[in-house]
C-alpha cells in the first residue's frame, strides 16, 4: 500500500470541538489544489467556514434531506467549489480534490466525511456564502479531530472477487 492514510482514512461523523490549526487548513487546501483536474483547468476554489452561525445556517439547508448534527458541530467546514465556465468536469474535479483533502486530513490526525449536496441545497449554500453564480459545489467537507479512534481497514476488507480481468 502506498500510504498509511489510505488504510487509516475512515468516515467520521462525531468530532471533538478543538479548533483546527491554520497550518493544517493550509495543508489540506494544498492537497486539494494539487489534485489533477480536467484539461488542467485548476478551476477549484475553497470556502472555509468556522463561524458557528454560518454552520448552523448550512445545517438548516442540508438537514432538509437528512439530519446530520456534525455539520453544525464540527470546528471546520470546507466547501470545494469550481468555476463551471472553466470546466465541464465539475463532478470529477471536485471529487478528486476532495479525496486528496481527505487523505491529507488523515495524515494530520483529522477526520472527514463526504457530505453530499443536492443541487438545490448547493445553490442555497453558495448564495449564503456569496459565491459567484458561475460556481458549483457537490459536497461539504467537515473537518475535525475524531471523537473516538476508528479502526483502520484491514486485508479482510479487501475482496479479490471484485476484480475482473479483461471482461466480467
Amino acid at each position: 500500500m502506498i500510504t498509511k492514510e489510505i488504510i487509516n482514512r475512515r468516515s467520521v461523523r462525531e468530532y471533538k470541538t478543538d479548533p483546527i490549526p491554520e497550518k493544517y487548513i493550509t495543508e489540506i487546501i494544498k492537497a486539494g489544489q494539487f489534485a489533477p483536474s480536467g484539461n488542467h483547468n485548476k478551476a477549484i476554489e475553497f470556502v472555509i467556514v468556522k463561524n458557528k452561525r454560518t454552520k448552523e445556517k448550512i445545517f438548516e439547508i442540508v438537514s432538509q434531506n437528512f439530519v446530520q448534527e456534525f455539520v453544525k458541530q464540527v470546528p471546520l467546514l470546507i466547501i470545494p467549489v469550481t468555476d463551471t465556465s472553466k470546466t465541464h468536469l465539475a463532478i470529477q474535479d471536485l471529487s478528486v480534490a476532495t479525496e486528496n483533502m481527505f487523505l491529507q486530513a488523515t495524515a494530520l490526525g483529522l477526520g472527514t466525511v463526504w457530505k453530499n449536496l443536492q443541487p438545490d441545497g448547493a445553490q442555497k449554500i453558495l448564495k449564503l456564502l456569496k459565491v459567484p453564480k458561475n460556481f458549483t459545489a457537490i459536497n461539504l467537507i467537515p473537518v475535525g479531530y475524531p471523537a473516538e479512534k476508528l479502526e483502520p481497514h484491514t486485508d479482510k476488507d479487501f475482496s479479490s472477487l471484485k476484480i475482473h480481468f479483461e471482461s466480467w
